[in-house]
């Protein structure tokens, strides 16, 4: 069962760079390491390994990098060597061996388990019900991440979520607060519009002998709004949002408005020809007298809170017949 989550606010956060991860392994007995990159690489993954050494003059010795046994890699200097690491709790053994101008070897070895961390990012903002895909973030919205882990044993037996440790970082700052065993959920408060938030998460098995990392940006957009055809029998028509114009087949039509990507659900506000209609989230527009004619319908959504808001027109043009965008087609 997941722990309760933290509420961690990002607004102030100002935009992050990542950098590729890295880690130094040595031995004591020999001044010898090597650099792995990335430091907690994924299953299958293909890693870089660089030989080092402040001691040795590496481009006078003979350089050898193995792989489970293998060799890689045979030659002089700090060039690196690249190795395809094993699936989900496979072992890859690594060894960096330098035969020095002394004629002394020296090694460095490490043993390598890859595992896997998902981050799903579910934003919580204004959408329809029906809307197929994930809302986008809002700026200041309230936004949950859900850390998927697949972290296993040398058996490839996987480890249990709840007894891992999460790391949450913003940026280079530990998230203390919301890390901990079993802190696989973090809720925060998404940076204003142009102000990315950059989020790491490492999760460690609790001999910390297998690590996976994920990294993921918190980036919010700007609110859209849109209007739909609304039959007062089958409903809504979110398949054909309206832009440039909309007949009416007969004296009068239906609309709904959705706000998409706000924080909370806005203050609607209707216009026909200029003039205010009122504030609910469907209008009902009606033709008078005979002839043909045009209006703007126009609609406006804002929250007060966040300062968010958006717009949306169509023109409508009555005496023109049936509607391209009936739902029936007709």
């Amino acid at each position: 069962m997941l722990k309760a989550p933290f509420l961690i606010s990002l607004l102030l956060c100002a935009l992050l760079f990542a950098l590729p991860a890295s880690a130094q392994y040595s031995t004591q007995d020999a001044p010898v390491s090597f650099i792995l990159t990335p430091s907690y690489p994924r299953p299958y993954q293909q890693v870089t390994v660089s030989p080092r050494s402040s001691l040795i003059d590496l481009s006078a010795s003979s350089v050898t990098i193995s792989a489970n046994g293998v060799v890689i890699q045979k030659g002089t200097g700090t060039q690196p060597a690249s190795v395809t690491v094993g699936g989900s709790g496979d072992v890859t053994k690594i060894t960096v061996s330098v035969l020095g101008p002394d004629g002394r070897t020296y090694t460095a070895t490490s043993s390598v388990r890859p595992a896997d961390v998902a981050l799903v990012v579910e934003p919580d903002t204004t959408s329809h019900p029906l809307y197929k895909g994930l809302p986008l973030v809002a700026s200041a919205g309230v936004v949950r991440l859900v850390a998927v882990p697949d972290l296993r044993t040398t058996a490839r037996v996987a480890m249990d979520p709840t007894k891992l440790v999460y790391q949450w970082k913003l940026g280079s700052q530990v998230l203390t607060s919301a890390s901990g065993i079993g802190r696989s959920v973090l809720v925060a408060t998404a940076p204003i519009r142009y102000r990315d938030a950059v989020i790491t998460l490492t999760v460690t098995s609790p001999d910390s002998s297998v690590v996976a990392e994920a990294k993921t940006t918190i980036t919010p957009v700007d609110p859209i709004t849109r209007i739909y055809p609304y039959d007062p029998l089958l409903g809504p028509d979110y398949d054909h949002a309206l832009t440039s114009a909309f007949s009416l087949s007969g004296t009068e039509a239906s609309f709904r408005v959705v706000p998409y990507y706000f924080s909370a659900p806005p203050t609607i506000e209707w216009s026909v020809g200029g003039r205010a209609q009122g504030a609910q989230q469907d209008i009902t527009v009606r033709s008078t007298g005979s002839g043909a004619g045009s209006a703007t319908l126009e609609v406006r959504a804002k929250t007060t809170e966040n300062l968010q808001s958006a717009s949306s027109r169509t023109t409508l043009r009555f005496g023109e017949g049936a509607s391209p965008f009936s739902i029936f087609g007709f």
